[in-house]
């Protein structure tokens, strides 16, 4: 809001005729301007409300998704109640064996939907494994950074490709979208990897969605697969399944995703990089 010279303010205001069409379209750019940088920056402040950052050994971690919050709670309440003979190593080797489960459930649930309750299953212990193995390491004090981020970024490679063979081969999904949708997706975790290398910062979510969101988003996809038959289409020379539908949209998502940051942290680097010319 800006001021007249009386002190009163005008702010979309200052200057209005409303017999004058210019000035009431004018008016109404000021307002939908305003109403876009409000709404803009109540997104950025709730967004802020959910981020949880801490030191990932020499890393910047970073989570903004929507459970990040609810999720640190949980692993400060589960790490301390976890055996002692379990180790940060049984977690990751759970969370690769959870997701044979999950893909399992998908191969099996498409000739029978009781197996579909395998895929919730699965999903849950992999989300067991693969969110508290690198945090019962730093509540212990027993961190290994070079192995750890080795063996838990390869894991989510391999976690990737099984889960979407799995949905490929089970029939829900064809096989070429299913992959497609696994290349997307670690399209995306080497842009996470990449900017970790460059600036030591690790993001665990895009926005509002993370991994731990991801995994929900399939428990509620798996719950419809199991409530609702699968249904053909046929497009052009295809038959394609509402199920391809979807994966087919959440990969031309990710490629949107992937795109925008690639946009935005290029040109965030190449501005880094160029302030060392002026000294």
């Amino acid at each position: 809001m800006s001021k007249n010279n009386k002190g009163k303010d005008v702010g979309i205001f200052e200057g209005l005729n409303i017999f004058d069409r210019h000035y009431i379209d004018e008016f109404i750019e000021k307002l939908v301007a305003g109403l876009n940088g409000n709404f803009e920056k109540e997104i950025r402040e709730q967004i802020q409300k959910l981020k949880v950052e801490y030191k990932r050994d020499k890393q910047d971690a970073i989570n903004t998704g929507i459970t990040a919050k609810v999720e640190e709670k949980i692993k400060d309440w589960v790490c301390p109640r976890i055996p002692s003979w379990v180790n940060s190593d049984h977690l990751t080797i759970l969370g690769v064996i959870a997701i044979f489960i999950v893909a399992t459930g998908f191969i099996l649930g498409f000739y029978n939907r009781i197996y579909l309750l395998l895929v919730v299953l699965g999903l849950f212990l992999n989300w067991f494994g693969d969110s508290f193995d690198g945090s019962l390491a730093r509540y212990r004090k027993k961190t290994r950074p070079n192995y750890g981020y080795y063996i838990d970024h390869m894991v989510d490679a391999i976690v990737v490709i099984i889960f979407s063979l799995g949905l490929g081969i089970s029939g829900f999904v064809r096989i070429d979208l299913a992959l497609l949708f696994a290349i997307m997706y670690m399209a995306l975790m080497i842009h996470v990897e990449l900017v970790t290398f460059v600036q030591n910062k690790f993001k665990y979510s895009f926005g509002l969605i993370g991994p731990t969101e991801m995994r929900i988003l399939g428990v509620f996809i798996t719950i419809y697969m199991y409530l609702v038959p699968v249904e053909y289409f046929k497009i052009f020379y295809w038959h394609i399944s509402q199920y391809d539908i979807a994966f087919l949209l959440g990969s031309i998502a990710m490629a949107v995703v992937l795109f925008f940051s690639i946009l935005k942290k290029g040109i965030e680097l190449d501005r880094v990089d160029k302030k060392r010319w002026k000294s």
